[in-house]
């Protein structure tokens, strides 16, 4: 599965006690999948970060998939539609939901307003 990053802000505590312990949660009871975060949500998980030893603490347990080139045609084919369809998405979201679609893996995140509107998105709500 990959993690967005609001879950990844959830999980580490930076969004009350309530979403730390959902994500937590999350995670406990999926102990056997493996976890993956995009390069988009980590770079936006460091921004909260003073170090980079930091990101790189908080996110071990999670292998990073990079943006390639076929993350990066998948993102230009969601802009494409959603823009035309009048459905635009932050452009991060977009990024991360071309992720998880290019390596079809379910999305946990907590934002469906935005990536409900993705079509074909398997979206895990925490």
């Amino acid at each position: 599965m990959l993690l967005d990053t609001d879950f990844l802000i959830a999980a580490g505590g930076d969004r009350g006690l309530a979403r730390r312990n959902a994500a937590r949660a999350f995670l406990a009871a999926h102990r056997a999948t493996p976890f993956f975060v995009s390069r988009v949500s980590w770079a936006e998980f460091a921004e909260g970060r003073e170090h980079k030893t930091e990101v790189e603490r908080d996110l071990a347990l999670y292998a990073v998939l990079e943006v390639d080139e076929m993350v990066a045609w998948s993102a230009s084919r969601l802009a494409r539609a959603l823009k035309g369809g009048g459905l635009h998405i932050a452009d991060n979201d977009l990024w991360i939901a071309a992720t998880a679609l290019n390596f079809g893996l379910p999305l946990v995140t907590n934002n469906k307003k935005h990536f409900a509107r993705v079509p074909g998105l398997d979206l895990r709500v925490y």
